[in-house]
């Protein structure tokens, strides 16, 4: 495409600077003139209405006492033309008519008992026709749509009207008062205002003419100014695509001390910098790579070993995996257990965690345990092994105190993370049922009990366990923090226990699924056999889940009460 060139400067679809200051500079002169000019303007055309309005102010209030307010209040129809007294009344408009410049009309108004506006006294200019007494006043202006009570004193319209002879007037009124103070009607006038037209058009051109003959000033100016601000930047310019294509041995003339003549300065010092760089650039291309073959070599065998690491660690998540699986309850265990019905279930996360649950019979009594340890991997799982093998020690030598057993298995994490020089610790809640009754202590997730009413529908108990206990492994004693609460349980009650895995698992919109909506799912599903409830519990959620990753275990156990 060709480029188009003004006042030497070319134009295209990307401006150079020296065209974009001439267009900014341009634009600022236009605008200022602009404003100027239309405020120039704007402020004629007001002074010229002021001093107008001014005028025909004291036009009505000079007309409107010559007015006989008994003269006039006789004139009532027509037929009253033919007095002296309206004769009289009307020579005095005329009088004042003829001896005032730009009067179009002058004439009188009466209200009517009716609100109408009616004509009294009317003298027009020949060839005019006056107006008729008692002829109704078609057109009102918005000063006379209040009514003529509503003026009171002499007034001017706010701005021009056209009146019934389509010529552009400004309106006056003023009321004529008796000897008694009451009104008997209004004087109004109008004014013509073409002249005042005329000078506002004339101003207007003149406006319109200033502004153009500053526009080729303004653009003369800002072409000048932009070519002296510019012509050292263009010259730098060449010498950068100079230096661009391998030529760094050109310099800038520096012509000023300011900016521009610093930034002349600075790309010279660069020129001298990137001649001298350039000069030992292949001994430090060949050193930086010589160093850098040596540090990929590195790299390599490093990826190297973290593959192998990986693979070791992965194998031991592995290992940690099925050593969780293997010690949970077995469903056959579970289903000796004929007084209760119990259902379990685990699920380890990508990232081995922590989650324990187990169901131990000891004599007559059945002990039921859920824990939590915090974080993921190997640590956490074989700290959750610990719990496990402890709890069953402790049961298999008929330990049979619930703080005991707990204060016993906490010593022993305690110490086994103080050898490793870990900071986890364990969330742990036991159970002991016997006949009908539930110990619960420790502190763990809320426990959820569901019971049937009298019309056999289903009511939720909620059990805070945060004052039953306190975590496992963050003191050597804790026996202190014990405490228990005893639950009675009838055919056919429901206990629920689980882990957070379940409450904080997330959908795909970072949505946490929460405790209610798993209450909601067993309380409605409540009156299903446990192993039931647990398949649409789990169901549940993960359908709420979707394909978002899993970050902890989880874990459900469903109790309920055979007999």
């Amino acid at each position: 495409m060709k480029k188009l060139k003004f006042m030497g400067v070319k134009l295209s679809g990307n401006w150079g600077l020296s065209a974009k200051l001439t267009a900014a500079y341009s634009l600022l002169i236009l605008l200022v003139a602009g404003i100027l000019t239309i405020n120039l303007y704007l402020h004629l055309r007001r002074v010229q209405r002021q001093a107008m309005r001014d005028r025909l102010l004291d036009l009505v209030s000079l007309a409107a006492p010559q007015i006989d307010s008994d003269y006039h209040s006789l004139i009532v129809n027509d037929s009253d033309r033919q007095q002296p007294y309206y004769t009289i009344l009307q020579q005095r408009l005329q009088a004042f008519q003829t001896a005032t410049k730009g009067i179009k009309e002058i004439y009188t108004l009466r209200q009517q008992p009716n609100g109408n506006i009616v004509y009294v006294i009317d003298y027009s200019l020949p060839p005019n026709p006056s107006a008729n007494v008692g002829d109704n006043l078609t057109k009102l202006t918005p000063l006379l749509k209040g009514g003529l009570n509503s003026i009171p004193g002499p007034i001017v319209e706010e701005n021009l009207l056209q009146n019934q002879a389509g010529n552009t007037v400004l309106y006056g009124y003023a009321p004529i008062i008796d000897a008694m103070g009451r009104r008997e009607g209004v004087l109004a006038i109008e004014l013509d205002a073409s002249a005042i037209l005329e000078r506002e058009i004339q101003a207007r051109n003149l406006a319109i003419i200033t502004f153009l003959v500053t526009l080729p000033l303004a653009i003369i100016i800002g072409w000048w100014l932009a070519r002296k601000l510019t012509s050292p930047i263009a010259e730098l310019v060449v010498i950068a695509e100079a230096i661009a294509q391998g030529k760094l041995d050109q310099t800038v003339k520096v012509y000023s001390k300011d900016e521009v003549g610093s930034l002349a300065k600075a790309f010279n010092y660069m020129s001298h910098q990137l001649k001298e760089s350039f000069d030992t650039l292949e001994a430090k291309v060949t050193q930086r790579t010589a160093e850098l073959a040596h540090a990929n070599q590195e790299i390599s065998e490093l990826n190297q070993r973290l593959k192998a690491e990986n693979i070791r660690m992965s194998a031991e998540l592995e290992v940690t995996r099925q050593l969780q699986q293997m010690i949970l309850p077995k469903s056959e265990e579970l289903s000796q257990i004929s007084e209760l019905d119990i259902a379990g279930f685990m699920e380890p996360a990508e990232e081995v965690g922590g989650d324990y649950y187990d169901i131990i019979r000891q004599n007559d009594r059945i002990k039921i345990s859920i824990g939590d340890v915090t974080g993921h991997g190997l640590e956490s799982g074989v700290l959750m092994i610990m719990a496990q093998t402890a709890l069953r020690t402790l049961l298999i030598h008929n330990e049979t105190n619930i703080e005991k057993i707990l204060n016993t298995i906490n010593h022993t994490i305690y110490e086994n993370l103080q050898r490793m020089n870990s900071n986890k610790y364990l969330s742990f809640s036991l159970l002991d049922y016997y006949n009908g009754s539930l110990i619960l202590s420790g502190q763990h997730e809320e426990i959820i009990i569901v019971r049937g009413d009298s019309d056999n529908q289903p009511i939720v108990e909620r059990i805070d366990t945060e004052y039953l206990g306190f975590p496992l492994g963050l003191e050597s004693d804790i026996s202190h923090f014990f405490a228990s609460t005893k639950i009675q349980l009838q055919s056919g009650d429901m206990v629920v226990l689980y882990t957070d895995g379940i409450t904080e698992a997330e959908n795909l919109k970072k949505e946490p699924y929460g405790l209610q909506r798993l209450i909601d799912i067993v309380k409605e599903n409540w009156q299903f056999t446990a192993n039931e409830i647990r398949q649409l519990a789990i169901a549940d959620l993960r359908n709420y889940i979707g394909t978002q990753k899993v970050y902890d275990d989880i874990t459900l156990v469903v109790i309920k009460r055979n007999y």
